[in-house]
């Protein structure tokens, strides 16, 4: 019997529809988000890759993965990010983290997955340069609603996260440590405070 499609797979095609009309979706989509491009390949052989791969082999026989995601490990300045919604790409730079702390970040990208936060933000897109005149009007609207999204997609995987780690028994305590460790900081353009963050997921624990 064929298998029925996904929902995110359903998105996925969705979305290419519109980015076929609308080239210009799919070109900010790319802009915005992190790329594998961007990182650098590590040997296999390398201590911190053998780490995270570990770390990856043991969390897929806990964590509900899709069909069809896959997991990266490279060397990249963020310590994990989604391309294009299937692919989850991890730094060995994590490897500096406490294993629970690398278990809320696999599990925080999972998130983004399951939330389908790539389809959404291409949705988003595509609205934009759907009602705008021109490519600049089109950014404009993009730049202005991006922020609010963007923050309320990084809690929401937050959250995600921090359930997983309760189911898998693992210390969801960590990963409120992890953000206080940084400081409170500041709101970014795509991110929340770490200090939001913190004072979120401990409103879960």
């Amino acid at each position: 019997m064929r298998a029925l499609p996904t929902l995110a797979s359903l998105a996925a095609l969705a979305f290419a529809a519109v980015a076929q009309a609308h080239p210009l979706v799919d070109k900010i989509v790319k802009q915005l988000e992190a790329s594998p491009a961007s990182c650098s390949a590590v040997p296999a052989s390398h201590p911190e890759r053998q780490v995270i791969e570990a770390d990856i082999a043991r969390f897929v026989r806990v964590a509900p993965v899709p069909e069809g995601v896959t997991f990266q490990v490279l060397d990249c300045a963020d310590d994990g990010f989604v391309h294009q919604g299937n692919a989850i790409v991890i730094s060995t730079r994590l490897s500096r983290l406490a294993p629970s702390q690398r278990f809320f970040i696999l599990a925080h990208e999972l998130g983004h997955v399951h939330l389908q936060h790539h389809a959404a933000t291409s949705k988003f897109v595509a609205q934009a340069v759907q009602s705008a005149r021109d490519e600049r009007s089109a950014r404009a609207k993009v730049q202005s609603g991006l922020a609010a999204m963007s923050h309320q997609a990084e809690l929401d995987a937050d959250a995600f996260a921090v359930q997983l780690m309760r189911e898998a028994g693992v210390d969801a305590e960590q990963a409120a440590r992890l953000f206080e460790s940084i400081g409170e900081g500041k709101d970014n353009a795509t991110h929340p405070s770490a200090g939001r963050r913190a004072r979120a997921i401990r409103s879960r624990l």
